[in-house]
Formats: C-alpha cells, structure tokens, sequence
C-alpha cells in the first residue's frame, strides 16, 4: 500500500505543478491530502493518505440520459455509489470481455450505493431522464479475523 500512496503523491504532485490536481481530485481532495500532510507520525500519516484515496481517488462519471462508460478493472469487485437528479435511473453493470448483465439497478431522485461483489473488467449503462453521477471505489478489503472467527488471548 506504501507504493500506492508513493504513486498517488506522485501524481498529486505533478498535477499540481500543472494546477490540474483540482480536476483530478477536487478542492476536497486536494484539502485532505495537506491536512494528511500536517500528521506527525508516519502510522497516522500513511492511515489519513490511505483514506484520502480511497475517498478521493476514483473512477467518476456524470452524464445527462443514457451513457456508457468506459470499461475498467476491478480486483475484487467494487461500489458503485451514485446521484440522480430525475425520476427515472437505471444502471446496467455489464462484463466487458462477456458482455454479460452482472447487476442493475434502478432509483429515482436521490443518492445510494450499490455493491457489484465480483471481480473482473466491467463496464456500466446510465439509463435516465435528467442529470446524474456515478462514482466507482474498490470494495474494503475482508477483516481476516471476521473471518476466521476471533480468538480471544
């Protein structure tokens, strides 16, 4: 994970430089990360990058009707949150190398979340009668221990 975080800073830092890290992560975003920053210690600095990524750092698309876009990969599936602004909003999950429907859904005004728990290259449809966005993060990776079944010492 230490990588990841090294990566994204990398490219924090160059979109910057190009004052494009505002597209790229919003005036949030960009706000966590200083405060990320600001942490003294290295455990409570890498957490807060951590979570700054995972919150900041996704694939997101918006779009008014029906949009497809493009196709992705996901190593464990993901979630899938979204906001629509009209009555009518469907959202197709497709494989992309089958072309098979992995989940739909459908909502009207409002925001959610949905969980597509597979993995593999997707791609989604956007049905819908006025403006939306969607927003795709990894799922959180499985508590071991939950698992397993906690012992106790």
């Amino acid at each position: 994970m230490r990588l990841a975080v090294c990566a994204l800073l990398a490219v924090v830092a160059v979109a910057d430089a190009a004052h494009g890290a505002q597209s790229v992560l919003g005036e949030k975003g960009l706000a966590a990360l200083r405060a990320c920053g600001l942490q003294r210690a290295d455990s409570a600095r890498l957490a807060c990058y951590d979570a700054a990524a995972e919150r900041y750092l996704s694939f997101d698309f918006a779009g008014t009707g029906r949009e497809r876009t493009p196709a992705f990969d996901s190593a464990a599936g993901f979630r899938l949150g979204f906001h629509n602004e009209d009555v009518i909003f469907v959202i197709y999950v497709f494989d992309a190398d089958s072309g098979e429907l992995v989940k739909s859904y459908s909502a009207g005004p409002g925001e959610g979340e949905v969980a597509v728990r597979r993995h593999g290259r997707f791609y989604i449809e956007v049905k819908a009668t006025g403006a939306w966005k969607i927003w795709i993060r990894p799922l959180a990776e499985p508590d071991t221990q939950a698992q397993q079944g906690k012992t106790k010492p």
